[in-house]
């Protein structure tokens, strides 16, 4: 019998030390795996942006946006890299770029580029892995074919460049900024960390669309500058648009 309860004894004092101590051969947790999340939030002349919502251009335009479309790719921060490459659409979510693991603190400030590197830019991409941002069912029409490579940044919308702005002169723009000259850099300073839960933080990226048309050193008049494939001819109004995209990102 004095066996018996010594037994029991030893049972008890294994499974509470099993339940005590950290870490234990008998915990089954897996680690927490931390996460980040990285946003793009459009916004228009200090307003949050809307798809089919009237805006007004530095012309006097009417404008409303049908499609905000951008690949970013090499986020980092002093050599460590948060992610290799994002793709944003405004119509699948309105905010998110990318989120997968990654440690937040280790990214105050980034350096990315809009677009694609050459060195990949013409690579199959129906043969990367179907969870990498880059592969064909990811980017679906960002993809010019194998030849022209990725579409960095699609802009399109409707807008009436009339004088009298009654609604009725309807006409389309359309911007598709891709190929290897058309790779640009960001660099982006304070970037501000929020934490959602116990693994997962996120940051937010704003791109002011006013800016895209008025910008810092070169403006875009949609009346006369409605349009860019990114063809021979078009490398002006192409570099125009790309980089007031650029420079109208900010962190707040």
């Amino acid at each position: 019998m004095k066996i018996y309860y010594f037994t029991v004894l030893l049972g008890l004092l294994a499974f509470t030390s099993c339940k005590d101590d950290e870490p234990t051969p008998c915990d089954n947790e897996e680690p927490v795996v931390q996460k980040a999340r990285v946003n793009l939030v459009p916004t228009y002349n200090g307003q949050t942006l809307e798809f089919n919502t009237n805006y007004t251009t530095q012309e006097g335009y009417t404008i409303e946006f049908t499609k905000i479309n951008v690949i970013m790719t090499e986020f980092s921060h002093n050599g460590n890299e948060l992610f290799a490459s994002g793709v944003y659409k405004y119509e699948d979510d309105s905010r998110i770029l990318w989120e997968g693991p990654g440690d937040y603190s280790e990214f105050p400030s980034m350096t990315s580029n809009i677009g694609v590197s050459a060195s990949e830019n013409h690579e199959d991409p129906s043969a990367r892995p179907s969870s990498d941002p880059l592969n064909i069912l990811n980017t679906d029409d960002m993809h010019w074919g194998w030849n022209p490579g990725y579409i960095f940044l699609m802009i399109e919308g409707k807008a009436d460049t009339s004088a009298t702005q009654n609604g009725q002169d309807l006409m389309n723009f359309l911007y598709h900024i891709g190929k290897d000259d058309f790779l640009t850099s960001v660099s982006l300073q304070n970037l501000t960390w929020t934490q959602i839960n116990s693994n997962l933080h996120e940051t937010s990226i704003y791109v002011d669309m006013y800016k895209v048309f008025d910008g810092d050193t070169a403006d875009i008049d949609m009346k006369l500058e409605r349009s860019s494939h990114t063809m021979p001819g078009q490398e002006t109004l192409s570099s125009k648009v790309i980089t007031n995209f650029a420079n109208a990102l900010s962190t707040e």
